[in-house]
């Protein structure tokens, strides 16, 4: 099998030019922590990476599905889905998917004052580069958003939010750790991180069956356990978390009521408004004309 640091089909990069790395890292708000590089590889088939010298960022890869490894310092270790490696900077690498099951990963360099300080929260060393997160909506809600924020440029206001969503992204990740040990979720905590997930994809066309999948349940018994927690059916409650966010979009903006039926996933204005009334009570517009506070 041919080896490969990319050109995988589906995959998503951003390299930032050197030069804005080095400008950007003398900014106050940016020297802390600033994401150089991030990528997603779907199903990474050959994917091959070799530094002797290792590279001046710390390396974050997150396997999502499939299989893949690592050696630093003739240690191998196995990097299964749900296990986040870290690379720390300046540490001779070698890393690669499985051949028979590839990994699909989210991937990021990071630089900056706090990057060492963080890896020590995290517990990651030369010696233990693999930190076990589990299955985690959110986190891949955030990858996406780091993603999607470096694809449209590298202004200064685009780094900074950039860089706050990365700080977002490690701390959840600490956050993550410290909370869960190796194992399986419980049904409760699934259940909860898909509703993470609906709350950060409202604009999105979405299903049932995407929710339990993420949730790692079959879609009745997702169905059945989502109703006993929340009191509704899944869709029902997707549709009312849009209606809030439509809700708070019509009290503290003046755009139109069909830019906020898009902003929060309705395709036809007139179906967001029926919806909107059957939660609600109100049309949009009257809604908007009631006095609050």
């Amino acid at each position: 099998m041919r080896h490969k640091a990319e050109g995988f089909t589906g995959q998503r990069i951003v390299v930032l030019p050197r030069g804005v790395v080095a400008a950007a890292l003398k900014q106050k708000l940016l020297r802390d922590l600033l994401p150089t590089d991030i990528g997603f590889y779907p199903k990474a088939t050959g994917h091959f990476m070799e530094r002797l010298a290792g590279v001046d960022q710390s390396i974050f890869i997150y396997c999502i599905k499939g299989k893949g490894w690592c050696e630093i310092d003739e240690n191998h270790h196995e990097i299964h889905p749900g296990e986040l490696l870290v690379i720390p900077p300046g540490t001779p690498h070698v890393y690669g998917s499985n051949t028979k099951r590839p990994w699909t990963i989210y991937w990021t360099h990071v630089k900056g004052e706090s990057n060492l300080l963080l890896l020590s929260e995290m517990g990651i060393t030369k010696a233990k580069p693999v930190l076990w997160l589990g299955e985690e909506p959110e986190l891949l809600a955030l990858f996406e958003e780091l993603l999607d924020a470096m694809e449209h440029g590298y202004a200064a206001s685009r780094l900074l939010y950039a860089s706050q969503i990365l700080t977002h992204l490690i701390g959840s990740m600490i956050w993550v750790s410290h909370r869960s040990s190796k194992g399986s979720l419980n049904t409760t905590q699934r259940i909860a991180q898909s509703i993470v997930y609906m709350k950060q994809h409202l604009d999105q066309t979405t299903s049932v069956a995407s929710f339990a999948a993420l949730a790692n349940l079959s879609e009745s018994h997702y169905r059945s356990l989502f109703k006993r927690q929340t009191g509704y059916a899944p869709m029902d409650y997707f549709i009312r978390l849009r209606i809030h966010k439509a809700c708070q979009l019509l009290d503290t903006t003046n755009i139109s009521v069909k830019e906020i039926a898009a902003l929060t996933g309705f395709q036809d204005a007139f179906y967001f408004s029926r919806a909107f009334r059957i939660v609600i009570g109100l049309s949009p517009a009257k809604y908007r004309l009631q006095h609050k506070g």
